[in-house]
């Protein structure tokens, strides 16, 4: 009989590879931090640093002049005598009215004849140009009307076409009856027409500040003008004064002063100006400029952007993100006593003890001190509202329970947050400009956490 052969497969013992084994710890170790490092705490510092910042408020203000409205005394087509900004002697000639408009065609016809400008009269026109695009603002389309019809008559005015010996002369020759308007008074001519002319300041009202309810025209040779329509304004002084309305706590910015340093943007004139505020007749308060000269270079204008320069602040540095608001109960500063040691501020606070009343000091993290008060912190475990605290070498008590809000930072020196409070000096959008003589305050390279959000008191840092 044939032995059968049965073939059992032997199993190979498999060896553990310590290659993979270490390349799954190093992944899983890499796995983990990066878990850890999207879901652990974000913390960016900023490092306190000296600083200065200048408070310049940007306005757009409205100009009142001791000014009177005249009007065209007949209809007719209008040609003026005088351009915008010189200056007019009592009954001296302004314009001239046609109601036939046959001088109008008689100018036409003559032009061609004489009509070259010269080279100075070129160079001052260029500078006009000149100064409207180095000042040009989208925010304020008016100022491209009004240069426009500064350059018109300019233009006209230079011009050897149409002045007063040329019309004189086409009028006599040709037997034009011209009515002839001269100037009431003595001041400087404008032909920029609105209706805030007639106003006083007492009339003002907070509507007078929207200036696009309050367009300016522009009067303009040969326009057919009607009788009784506004013509022209005689300046009477050199003295006029701006208004402006205030920014969120800039009028108590200029409560002391009396004069004001202001930058216009439209021709970059420097001036300072007296300052004063009044009411309107509907209780609105505004700000009052007064200047007593360069008004002629304002005189077609009724609005005016403006920049107020004061004096710049120095201080502390800080991002303006990283400041925060909190709560802190606010106590009499002639509360402070010393600790035993003579040397840590803290308070006399009143206890129950075996049924009793007694006194024990408790040492307490002041976060500020001023002439009358002293502010501790609403977390402070030893002190609570509702406490009684005792004035050293007196019975007089006091309750801790009034709160204010304090601005501050988080300092993290030590390595967890320790709120300090800030004296605000000067802001812009991006940093504030704090006191850096503030006693618990800040000091030059201490570090602040850039976000505070989400954090507390004591919160430690780097773990």
């Amino acid at each position: 009989m044939a032995k059968s052969k049965k073939i059992i497969p032997y199993k190979k013992r498999r060896d553990l590879n310590m290659g993979i084994v270490i390349f799954l710890i190093i992944f899983l170790y890499i796995f983990v931090n990066v878990i850890r490092g999207y879901t652990k705490r974000q913390i960016r510092y900023y490092e306190v640093v000296e600083g200065s910042m200048s408070h310049d408020k940007t306005h757009t203000g409205l100009i009142l002049r001791d000014e009177s409205v005249q009007t065209a005394p007949s209809t007719g087509y209008i040609n003026t005598y005088m351009r915008d900004g010189k200056r007019a002697s009592v009954g001296g000639r302004v314009y001239s009215l046609d109601a036939t408009g046959d001088l109008k065609k008689l100018i036409e016809a003559s032009a061609g004849k004489d009509d070259s400008i010269s080279d100075a009269n070129i160079g001052e026109l260029k500078k006009k140009l000149s100064n409207f695009t180095s000042n040009y603002s989208d925010s304020n389309f008016e100022y491209v009307y009004s240069t426009k019809y500064l350059l018109d008559n300019a233009a006209s005015d230079y011009s050897n076409v149409v002045n007063v010996e040329n019309i004189d002369n086409i009028s006599n020759e040709n037997g034009l009856n011209l009515d002839v308007v001269t100037s009431p008074a003595f001041g400087e001519i404008s032909y920029a027409i609105d209706d805030i002319a007639d106003k006083k300041e007492g009339d003002l009202t907070k509507a007078d500040f929207d200036a696009g309810k309050h367009p300016i025209s522009y009067i303009k040779n040969e326009q057919l003008v009607e009788t009784g329509a506004k013509i022209y304004r005689v300046v009477n002084s050199e003295t006029w004064s701006i208004y402006f309305e205030f920014d969120k706590g800039e009028e108590e910015l200029y409560a002391e002063k009396k004069a004001l340093t202001v930058k216009f943007k439209s021709n970059g004139l420097e001036i300072t100006g007296d300052y004063s505020v009044v009411d309107t007749k509907d209780g609105y308060r505004l700000g009052k400029l007064t200047f007593d000269k360069y008004m002629i270079q304002f005189i077609a204008s009724r609005y005016a952007d403006f920049d107020i320069e004061s004096s710049s602040v120095s201080g502390l540095k800080i991002p303006s993100k990283s400041v925060l608001e909190k709560d802190f109960f606010v106590i009499p500063v002639e509360f402070i006593s010393k600790g035993g040691d003579g040397v840590g501020d803290g308070f006399y606070k009143s206890v129950e003890k075996d049924g009793s009343a007694t006194t024990v000091f408790v040492p307490a993290g002041i976060i500020k001190v001023t002439d009358t008060n002293c502010y501790i912190s609403t977390e402070n475990t030893d002190i609570a509202a509702g406490d009684k605290l005792i004035k050293p070498d007196s019975n007089e008590t006091c309750e801790v329970s009034n709160k204010e809000k304090l601005l501050g930072v988080y300092n993290i020196n030590k390595g967890y947050t320790v709120f300090k409070t800030v004296d605000v000096l000067g802001s812009n959008k991006e940093f504030y400009i704090i006191d850096k003589g503030t006693k618990y305050g800040l000091k030059v390279y201490d570090h602040i956490l850039l976000d505070p959000e989400g954090f507390k008191e004591g919160d430690f840092i780097y773990q």
